[in-house]
């Protein structure tokens, strides 16, 4: 299960409980992990692993990791080179739980969560480096997203079942694409309108129907702002909205069935990256600058509610919420130190173990 669309019940607000991983050495350049819940109820830590004692022999795996004692449950060998990106995805058909990875070497990889096996892996050719990766699916079907950092590039969409019906998304050459996110229309008549893909690059915003193969809205930057940091599509009183932000600190919730901007905040000294979205109402953001958790308030217009000081944070790039079998509604992060963390809700009573 993903934690993406589970609503917590407490009000956010955090202190730091302990560090989950203690080893420099274990994430990506990228600082990519993510977690979910496994059938057996067990929270699941999923992190890319690179020995850099050991360069020589190459040695790159994907650590998965119960967090009730923070101990490896399982490796996932099968990429040669550094690992860049991963992202766990549920079919919401079959409930399978899968996770796509990509490394510097173009390889692709789809695993199965329930044996832990290879699903599907291709080779992408790009002139540069995959950058970010996410899967969608039909009912019988699954497909791959991936854009990239480099020359002559097109984000491409890859048929798991079928690894040479490759198509480029035309509107996304010569882009190069640092986010990617995904958007179900269920209001769509039209097949070829339910699967959306939101891509953002340094200057702009763009998404494309597939299988339609249509870039229908576009957004450009202004000129002291760059679309580097992604943003989440969620539901907000019955709409279909992205949240998403620009670098130094713009704020902007896209409506996605009218495509128009319908909150645009500006905050200074700020550095934000990732959202996560707490609950119906509260909207989280990790401001790596000033080493803070700043919480929106969604049903009050977007406005500002709090600013968490979390002081242990290291320009902490990406935040995931889990719910932590000892600690309850918790909130993980990652920075510079390549650490990752484990921050509780204060009104929470740590178990000791």
């Amino acid at each position: 299960m993903s934690f993406e669309y589970k609503n917590f019940k407490t009000k956010p607000n955090f202190r730091f409980q302990e560090y989950v991983t203690e080893k420099s050495d274990c994430l990506c350049s990228t600082y990519q992990f993510d977690c979910y819940e496994n059938k057996k109820g067990e929270i699941i830590l999923i992190s890319p692993y690179f020995d850099i004692d050991r360069v020589v022999e190459n040695i790159h795996y994907i650590s998965l990791i119960n967090l009730k004692d923070n101990k490896e449950i399982k490796k996932l060998e099968g990429h040669k080179d550094r690992i860049v990106n991963l992202r766990y995805f549920q079919n919401p058909y079959t409930k399978i739980d899968y996770l796509i990875s990509s490394d510097r070497k173009f390889i692709v990889i789809v695993w199965d969560l329930t044996d832990y096996s290879i699903k599907f892996n291709v080779e992408i050719k790009y002139e540069g480096f995959i950058y970010s990766c996410l899967l969608f699916f039909d009912q019988n079907q699954m497909w791959a997203v991936t854009s990239s950092l480099g020359e002559n590039n097109y984000t491409k969409v890859i048929d798991c079942g079928d690894k040479d019906n490759i198509i480029d998304i035309e509107d996304s050459k010569d882009e190069n694409v640092y986010f990617l996110a995904y958007w179900r229309n269920n209001e769509a008549n039209d097949e070829n309108n339910i699967h959306n893909i939101i891509q953002c690059s340094k200057k702009k915003l763009f998404i494309s129907q597939f299988p339609g193969n249509i870039t229908y809205y576009t957004l450009e930057t202004v000129d002291k702002y760059q679309y580097l940091l992604g943003g989440i599509v969620f539901q907000n009183k019955g709409r279909d909205v992205f949240v998403f932000s620009a670098s130094s600190g713009l704020i902007q919730v896209l409506d996605l069935a009218t495509k128009t901007i319908v909150k645009s905040i500006e905050l200074n000294k700020v550095q934000l990256y990732s959202f996560v979205r707490w609950n119906d109402r509260y909207l989280l953001i990790n401001d790596c600058f000033q080493k803070r958790i700043i919480v929106m308030d969604m049903n009050n217009d977007f406005k500002i509610y709090s600013k968490v000081l979390c002081p242990q944070m290291s320009f902490d790039r990406f935040i995931k919420k889990v719910y932590h079998p000892l600690y309850g509604e918790s909130i993980l992060s990652i920075g510079t130190d390549w650490k990752i963390k484990l921050f509780v809700n204060r009104s929470v009573n740590p178990t000791i173990r």
